[in-house]
């Protein structure tokens, strides 16, 4: 029994390990991102470029945060909402508002 629980529990530590690995991993490249986007893309988008930086940067400090210290799944959880937030809402619209650079708009 004490040998199944032993087990349980590293496995929990490396599925938190991993997540908070992988939310840092996206928080850091969104950042990248953000950093080398025009800021009138942000504009054209109703977007502020200097807030979704910070919003980034706090992300990537939480899951880098969350992955040394365990226990703190709230950290990446936090972390996993506004990096979802970038890729899934944010970033689209940045890449629509620069596919259409030149078109007939």
């Amino acid at each position: 029994m004490t040998q199944t629980i032993q087990m349980a529990s590293y496995a929990f530590l490396l599925f938190d390990r991993g997540l908070s690995l992988a939310i840092f991993l996206l928080a850091v490249v969104g950042l990248v991102l953000v950093l080398t986007t025009r800021e009138d893309a942000f504009r054209a988008c109703d977007r502020q470029k200097q807030t979704w930086s910070l919003l980034l940067v706090g992300a990537s400090l939480a899951a880098g945060l969350a992955f040394y210290a365990s226990g703190s799944m709230i950290l990446w959880v936090i972390a996993a909402v506004i990096v979802g937030v970038y890729w899934q809402d944010t970033r689209p619209a940045i890449k629509d508002v620069l596919a259409n650079e030149g078109g007939i708009w």
